[in-house]
C-alpha cells in the first residue's frame, strides 16, 4: 500500500501515459522534454524517431514501455530519473548514435534486449546505492564498443547473453552477491583479467566462450556447476585454477592446449584424467 491507501495497481489506472498517438507531436524536435505530467511513456511511443538528438524525462516518470525508444537513430544519450522503476525490452536497442546510458538506482532489473545491437554505447553507468539485481537475456548485446563496465553491487544474476560479442569489454568488476552467470553471458568478449566473486555458483554453458584474451582464471570456491564449454575457445588461455570440488563440471571446459591447477587426488583431478587434460598440482600450503 502506499502513503495514500492505494495499491500500485490502483495508481497505475490513473497514471497520465504518453502514447505513440500523442508523441507523434514530437517527432519533428531534436530536442525531447517530455512535460512533468507524464507518469508513464507507452510502448513503441518514439521507435524509429529520425529526429531526437537529446531527451529529457522528468523528475516523476515511473515506467517506460517496451520498445518506447528502439531505433531512435540520433539520440546520444540515455539519462534516465531516479523516479523510473520499471523499463520495458528493447526500449532503447538498435540506436545506432547512443553512447552514455545512466542507469537510477530505482531500477531493480535491466529488461531483455535494453540495449541490444547499441554498437557505439561506451559507458553504461550506475547510481551509487543502485537496487538492480538482475541483467536479463541480451540486454547489452553486441554494444561493440563498451570498454568497461562496473556491475552494480546488489546484482546476483547475469542472464543469457547479456553481454553477447561485447568485443571490446576489456573490465568488468563482478560483485560479491552474484551467484549466477548465464548462458553465452560474456561470448567473445575482450576480457583481460577475470576476477570472480566468492558468492558465484554457477556458471552456464559458454559463459566466457571466445574470451581470445584471457591467460590466466581462478576459480571461487562457491562454485557449485560448471557447465561445458565455459572457457573453450580461449585461445590464450593457459591455466585455469579449480581448488575445490564442484557438484558438476561438464566437457571441454577449456582447450586441450590449456592446463587446469588442482590438488592431486581431488574430483577435478579425475575429471582431468578422464577427459585428457593437463593437470598442475597444487601444493599444500600454497596461496
Amino acid at each position: 500500500m502506499s502513503d495514500y491507501g492505494t495499491t500500485k495497481q490502483e495508481q497505475q489506472s490513473v497514471w497520465k501515459v504518453l502514447t505513440r498517438k500523442s508523441a507523434a507531436s514530437y517527432m519533428k524536435e531534436e530536442t525531447v522534454k517530455v512535460p512533468v505530467h507524464y507518469r508513464k511513456i507507452g510502448v513503441e511511443a518514439f521507435k524509429s524517431n529520425i529526429k531526437m538528438e537529446t531527451l529529457m524525462l522528468p523528475n516523476g516518470m515511473l515506467e517506460i514501455g517496451a520498445d518506447a525508444f528502439r531505433h531512435s537513430k540520433l539520440l546520444r544519450e540515455a539519462a534516465l530519473p531516479h523516479s523510473i522503476w520499471r523499463i520495458g525490452s528493447g526500449c532503447f536497442a538498435e540506436c545506432p548514435a547512443l553512447r552514455v546510458a545512466y542507469i537510477p538506482n530505482s531500477l531493480e532489473c535491466i529488461s531483455e534486449d535494453l540495449f541490444k545491437e547499441d554498437r557505439r554505447l561506451q559507458k553504461v553507468l550506475f547510481t551509487k546505492d543502485n537496487r538492480t539485481e538482475r541483467i536479463k537475456k541480451n540486454a547489452f548485446y553486441e554494444c561493440i564498443s563498451l570498454e568497461r563496465i562496473l556491475l552494480p553491487s546488489k546484482l546476483t544474476y547475469i542472464d543469457d547473453r547479456a553481454f553477447y560479442r561485447c568485443k571490446a569489454l576489456k573490465k568488468v568488476r563482478f560483485p560479491e552477491g552474484l551467484k549466477r552467470i548465464g548462458k553465452d553471458a560474456f561470448y567473445f568478449c575482450g576480457i583481460e583479467e577475470l576476477e570472480l566473486p566468492e558468492s558465484l555458483e554457477v556458471l552456464e554453458e559458454r559463459a566466457f566462450f571466445k574470451c581470445m584474451y584471457l591467460t590466466e582464471v581462478r576459480l571461487p570456491t562457491h562454485i557449485r556447476r560448471i557447465e561445458k564449454w565455459v572457457f573453450h575457445g580461449c585461445s590464450r588461455l593457459q591455466v585455469l585454477e579449480i581448488r575445490h570440488d564442484p557438484e558438476y563440471i561438464g566437457e571441454w571446459i577449456i582447450n586441450k592446449a590449456a592446463r587446469i591447477r588442482c590438488y592431486r587426488g581431488s574430483k577435478v583431478d579425475a575429471y582431468c584424467q578422464e577427459s585428457g587434460f593437463t593437470t598442475e598440482y597444487i601444493e599444500d600450503g600454497e596461496k
